[in-house]
């Protein structure tokens, strides 16, 4: 067979089937989100001029596209047929769990707000909130299928059971979070009344803190061995190093953040002022020692 730097013609018509169940999920993506929402999408982006509801079905764009990376690395399948329908059942797999996990950070993490009503009016917090919690779903599912070594599918449930204790580890920095806005806030409000107010600052350092702890989850792939033969220790394992990289995480940025804004107060400046100059420099050092963590560390 034909072969060029390793690629061969076969593997190329499976890069081909791939590309057209990417795009096919993409697209169906958008009616999925219409259908949730109760609403239709193309009279909200362009009619309605929602930009909240703009980046909160960018947010599952994004969010498809990092598990998707998740679910085509490795070798391909013995057949085309076989590649097509694995890429298939694990795109939609990767919509079901990212909607799972979305509805389940929604509904647990913030229960005095609901986010979509507040999407729905334009608000932009609520929406920077969304982004934050499906794109940091996204990477744990992805750290999941990355972590599991079975081919085929063998680790699918696994990787759902991954991703669940994956999910409430992730409820462990919503409610961190939350608990930290009330401790700190001077004015006495809650975090979900700052995102009912549209206060653009918590939203986006909110999101900021919860992608960098996923991409800092994401380094249990690296520490947790996977034992195909003793699934229920591996599971253990993914869990403990899940809860240590995230304590982890929380000194680091702890750490960097005071050092690289020595004098500031940074929860009067986001949580009163709305500063949300400092609110992004937040969320950037979660995003720094999230990546780091994740690429030193992770597999």
């Amino acid at each position: 067979m034909y072969e060029f730097n390793g690629i061969t013609m076969w593997s190329l018509q499976a890069l081909a089937i791939d590309f057209a169940i990417i795009v096919l999920l993409f697209v169906s993506l958008k009616y999925i989100k219409g259908w949730v929402s109760n609403l239709h999408a193309n009279d909200e982006i362009t009619e309605r001029d929602n930009f909240a509801f703009g980046i909160s079905f960018a947010a599952g764009l994004v969010a498809l596209a990092i598990v998707l990376t998740g679910v085509s690395s490795g070798a391909f399948a013995a057949s085309l047929q076989q590649e097509a329908l694995q890429m298939l059942g694990y795109g939609v797999l990767a919509i079901v769990l990212i909607k799972l996990g979305h509805f389940f950070q929604d509904k647990v993490a913030l229960r005095k707000v609901s986010l979509h009503d507040e999407i729905v009016k334009g608000n932009v917090t609520a929406s920077i909130i969304d982004f934050g919690h499906v794109v940091s779903v996204a990477i744990v599912i992805r750290s999941a299928l990355l972590w599991v070594a079975t081919e085929g599918w063998h680790g699918l449930p696994i990787v759902v059971a991954a991703f669940i204790i994956g999910s409430f580890v992730l409820l462990l920095v919503s409610q961190y979070r939350v608990q930290l806005f009330k401790r700190t806030n001077k004015s006495g409000d809650c975090l979900q009344q700052a995102i009912i107010d549209g206060n653009l600052a918590v939203g986006i350092r909110y999101a900021g803190f919860l992608i960098g702890s996923a991409l800092a989850i994401t380094a249990a792939t690296g520490i947790a061995p996977y034992a195909a033969d003793n699934i229920n220790a591996s599971l253990l394992y993914w869990a403990v190093s899940a809860v240590v990289c995230l304590i982890a995480f929380i000194i680091l940025h702890l750490v960097t953040i005071k050092i690289i804004l020595s004098g500031c107060d940074i929860s009067d400046e986001v949580n009163r002022q709305k500063n949300v100059g400092v609110a992004t420099i937040s969320a950037a050092v979660s995003f720094a020692v999230g990546i780091t963590m994740a690429t030193l560390l992770g597999a």
